[in-house]
């Protein structure tokens, strides 16, 4: 019966579905299984998609259809060819509150603009001037391409791959309070001390900064010079998004404000489990003692470890009674133990779903750690950048992950760290009890975001979630103005008290005036 109900509404929203774009330019692979997986939900619910982005589809989808700048994969991996433990050596002068990766994530995101705004297919299919109903972006700091958006007229909806970010608050007038809610770069959880307090503070007022008079100008400049002809400014595209859907889950963070336009769809790239190559099945099969599965994702290559915290490795493996599946993206990894297998990919999310699967070192990725999640497979995380530290914090507070700074990596430290992980039972409860919280919800993601898209369509793009905090400027709505007056009004009233006081004081208080005391002294020297 309930088959037959989805295919009903599939059929009529095949007949009556809407026009939905998807501006996906980034070039990391896991940044667009996000928006990917949105996008395939809606086509799925029989809505006509259209996707730009670098990652084309290897089997046609009805209701798909690509726009692809796949080259562009070339040029972003080019671009990002760096050891990416690099941002771990890195000296502490020239990464306060990571300022590296903010500078990064600027960088490229004007590249990414610059890229795809010149694009021949890009300038193709706006030559069309077809029209669409949704957009949809990731909130990443390529906002200028919101000049496509504003070409086809359609309302915006954003989603961000991680949790929510300064950007999104900007867009929406959502806040972030400091007292709680960590920066997402920095290794402090919800629960954080004095001193965690202080200096998440510090980096959020540093942040609001740098995106306010660095950033935003930036990319307010691209839009004003690659789309001239727009009706809109950039300023009101930017604050004109309707939703935001996140890429998160109250289970894998902690409770905190949102405007009621934000949407969790946390788990939204996790697809049905497939059945494994038989070279990876057969090793899982095999393990009678388990497996650990390690993998630091797709941007972050494991054969640029440091040698001697790659041998630290190596050794803890050998004396495991466990097997090893390890993501080593070259052919041979010197002084392989028997019990290690290595392979340059890895269905992950398949393999983690195996029984066998006992832990899973990885560097704290959102993606990653999800599927671990949703598997309930207890982490050990070594963060290096970005986000990954605070995730890896948040899984350590929930008891269901320990985690290794990249500066500690040693035989001693991650022998110890696999000991209590594998041994200590208390790690797999928490990470089954935190699955089992992932799973319970009112929706799947996929018909979350197909629900919430389908309002934002029907109620002419939401406006009545919009905060009215969204149409303040920056001055107004961190209220400098209210503290200035207050400050300045303060002081005035402070000082002009005085000089009452004062004036009073020696009006009643009989002693004599500095005049007076001048022509005693006047008349004493005669």
């Amino acid at each position: 019966m309930k088959l037959s109900l989805a295919l009903i509404v599939v059929f009529i929203n095949g007949i009556f579905g809407f026009k939905v774009l998807g501006i996906l330019p980034f070039g990391s692979k896991s940044h667009f299984a996000i928006g990917h997986a949105i996008l395939k939900s809606l086509a799925e619910a029989g809505h006509n998609v259209t996707s730009i982005s670098p990652y084309p589809l290897k089997e046609p989808m009805e209701n798909y259809k690509d726009i692809s700048t796949e080259d562009y994969v070339e040029v972003f991996f080019k671009n990002n060819a760096v050891n990416m433990f690099a941002f771990e050596n890195t000296p502490i002068v020239n990464k306060i509150m990571e300022l590296i990766f903010i500078y990064w994530i600027n960088r490229n995101g004007n590249e990414v603009v610059k890229y795809h705004a010149v694009h021949p297919k890009v300038i193709e299919f706006m030559n069309t001037y077809e029209k669409f109903d949704i957009c949809f972006m990731e909130i990443f700091n390529y906002d200028a391409l919101l000049g496509i958006a504003e070409h086809v007229g359609c309302k915006v909806i954003s989603y961000t791959t991680t949790a929510v970010v300064k950007w999104a608050d900007d867009m929406t007038g959502n806040v972030s309070p400091p007292s709680y809610v960590p920066r997402p770069y920095v290794q402090y959880s919800d629960k954080m001390s004095f001193r965690e307090r202080l200096m998440n503070t510090f980096y959020a007022h540093i942040e609001d900064i740098v995106y306010e008079f660095i950033i935003k100008p930036n990319q307010r400049r691209l839009y004003e010079k690659y789309f001239p002809n727009a009706t809109k400014t950039f300023d009101e595209m930017y604050k004109d998004t309707s939703m935001i859907f996140m890429n998160t889950h109250i289970s894998l963070t902690a409770p905190r404000p949102y405007l009621p336009s934000f949407v969790e769809i946390g788990g939204i790239h996790i697809q049905p489990v497939k059945k494994l190559p038989k070279v990876f099945q057969n090793f899982l099969d095999s393990a009678t003692d388990g497996v650990i599965l390690f993998s630091m994702g797709s941007v972050i290559r494991s054969y640029q470890w440091p040698v001697e915290k790659r041998e630290a490795f190596v050794k803890v493996f050998g004396k495991l009674k466990q097997k090893v599946l390890w993501k080593y993206e070259n052919d041979t990894l010197p002084n392989k133990p028997d019990n290690v297998m290595i392979s340059s990919w890895l269905p992950q999310r398949d393999i983690l779903a195996h029984p066998n699967v006992k832990a899973y070192i990885c560097h704290g990725g959102l993606l990653g750690t999800t599927e671990a999640v949703y598997e309930g497979v207890p982490v050990l995380g070594i963060p290096i950048f970005g986000d990954q530290k605070t995730i890896m914090a948040k899984a350590v507070t929930r008891g269901y992950g320990l985690q290794v700074y990249f500066k500690d990596v040693s035989e001693e430290t991650i022998g110890s760290a696999l000991d209590e992980l594998l041994n200590n039972p208390m790690y797999k409860e928490n990470a089954k009890i935190i699955s089992t919280r992932f799973k319970d919800r009112p929706m799947t993601p996929q018909q979350s975001v197909v629900y919430w898209t389908e309002y934002v369509h029907r109620h002419g793009g939401a406006p009545h979630l919009k905060a009215a905090g969204n149409d303040l400027d920056f001055i107004a709505f961190h209220m400098i103005d209210v503290y200035a007056v207050l400050f300045f009004g303060g002081i005035s009233f402070i000082f002009i008290n005085y000089l009452i006081i004062k004036w009073i004081f020696m009006k009643f208080s009989g002693k004599p005036k500095k005049t007076e005391k001048k022509n005693e002294k006047k008349l004493k020297k005669k």
